[in-house]
């Protein structure tokens, strides 16, 4: 008797097991079929729970930015050579100098370029400076900004420019003079500097020049 009375709890408690497995499975799919009929793609905004937000679409490599601020490149600054000639005098060469017989070095290149030839800022900017001397040659300078300098010597600056006078990349200057003064043994031709910041620097790594074959 007493052996049948244990089979029975055994039984009772078995079930009481299963009746409570079946109800945690239960409860189980019903959550499962709720969020995923419910909560599919939408994030509930936390400073407003009835708000519902659309989340970013992870293949958008833009996400979240305004398209005003994608990077944009800047413009490229245009160089070109002042004038159409090949230069005879490289930067940092050794000059004698025919007319007076002095040895320098030459921080500039020399174009041997006909008399009369058009002579071009090379890049925008503004004319800060205009001299004329027949003893050291006229010249021209314009600054482009940001301590960048040109200086073109030896030339008739075109009628009607003037200091404060804008220009652009290629815009018309002036013209090679005759030789006269300090290189009047010289021949005619442009002397081209560049300066940044108040210091002399090679052309070339501003403008495409040629080397005259000799």
């Amino acid at each position: 008797m007493k052996e049948q009375q244990t089979k029975s709890k055994k039984r009772i408690v078995y079930y009481f097991l299963l009746a409570a497995c079946v109800l945690i499975l239960a409860a189980a799919t019903v959550l499962t079929v709720y969020f995923v009929t419910n909560g599919d793609n939408v994030v509930k905004n936390p400073d407003d729970q009835n708000t519902p937000v659309t989340p970013p679409d992870d293949k958008d490599p833009d996400d979240g930015k305004d398209p005003d601020d994608k990077p944009t490149g800047g413009e490229v600054t245009k160089y070109v050579t002042p004038v159409n000639a090949a230069y005879t005098l490289g930067y940092n060469e050794i000059y004698s100098n025919g007319t007076l017989g002095w040895h320098y070095r030459h921080y500039a290149l020399d174009f041997a370029a006909e008399q009369g030839t058009q002579v071009c800022a090379m890049t925008a900017g503004t004319v800060k400076e205009i001299s004329l001397s027949k003893e050291t040659g006229n010249y021209i300078l314009v600054d482009h900004g940001e301590g960048l300098v040109s200086l073109y010597r030896f030339v008739e600056p075109e009628e009607g420019l003037k200091e404060g006078d804008k220009v652009d990349a290629g815009t018309q200057i002036g013209k090679v003079a005759e030789s006269y003064g300090i290189e009047s043994k010289d021949g005619a031709h442009l002397h081209f500097e560049i300066l940044k910041n108040g210091k002399n620097v090679d052309p070339t790594t501003y403008i495409d020049a040629v080397l005259e074959e000799k």
